[in-house]
C-alpha cells in the first residue's frame, strides 16, 4: 500500500514538471500566488497576445501610473504598483521599458506618479525614443477594481492592444487606494 501511494505521488510529481516544461517556467511563475500580481501579469500576457506582430520586442516602450477613470490627473499607490507589475511581466517576455522614475527630466508627482497625457504623448515619447506606451485606468466598486490597460502606438496614438480586468478590493486594496499616502 505504501509503494503504490510513494508511485502515485512520484505520477504526480512528474505530470507537474511535464506541465512546467510544456508551458514554460515564467508562466507558471507568474501566476502563482497573490491574485493581484497574478492578473496584472495575465493583463500583460493578454496585452502581448493581442498586439501580435504589431508589438517589436526590440522597440522601446514607457509606461505611465495607471489613473483613477473619475479623475484622470489622480493616481495611488495601486495605480504606480499596477503598471509597475505589468511592466515586470512584460520585461521577463523580454520586451524593453525605459525606466521614467530614473529620469529627471519627465515631470513626476511624487504622490501621482507619472502621467502620460495625449497633449503630451508624442513629445514624451519622441524625447525617450520610445514606439509604445502603456497605459491604463481604473474605477473602484463594491467588491472589485476595475483595470484598464492599453498599448498604444506612439507616432499615431492608434490602440495596439486593450484589455479590461478586474482584481479584487481587499483591504490591501484599500490601502493602496487611499488618495494621501504622503
Amino acid at each position: 500500500m505504501m509503494r503504490l501511494a510513494r508511485t502515485q505521488t512520484l505520477f504526480a510529481w512528474l505530470l507537474v514538471l511535464a506541465a512546467v516544461s510544456m508551458t514554460g517556467c515564467k508562466t507558471i511563475a507568474r501566476t502563482i500566488g497573490n491574485p493581484v500580481i497574478t492578473n496584472n501579469h495575465q493583463a500583460a500576457q493578454t496585452l502581448i497576445d493581442i498586439a501580435g506582430g504589431q508589438l517589436d520586442p526590440a522597440g522601446r516602450m514607457l509606461a505611465a501610473s495607471f489613473a483613477n477613470i473619475d479623475n484622470l490627473s489622480q493616481s495611488s499607490s495601486f495605480g504606480r504598483i499596477a503598471s509597475q507589475q505589468l511592466v515586470s511581466a512584460f520585461a521577463a517576455e523580454g520586451y524593453q521599458f525605459v525606466e521614467l522614475l530614473l529620469r529627471n527630466n519627465v515631470y513626476v508627482d511624487q504622490n501621482q506618479g507619472e502621467f502620460l497625457l495625449s497633449r503630451t504623448l508624442s513629445d514624451i515619447s519622441a524625447e525617450h525614443n520610445a514606439d509604445v506606451v502603456l497605459v491604463g485606468t481604473y474605477a473602484i466598486a463594491e467588491r472589485n477594481i476595475y483595470v484598464t490597460a492599453r498599448l498604444i502606438r506612439t507616432r499615431d496614438s492608434i490602440i495596439l492592444a486593450s484589455h479590461d480586468y478586474a482584481v479584487p478590493y481587499t483591504p490591501d486594496m484599500r490601502h493602496l487606494l487611499r488618495p494621501e499616502r504622503w
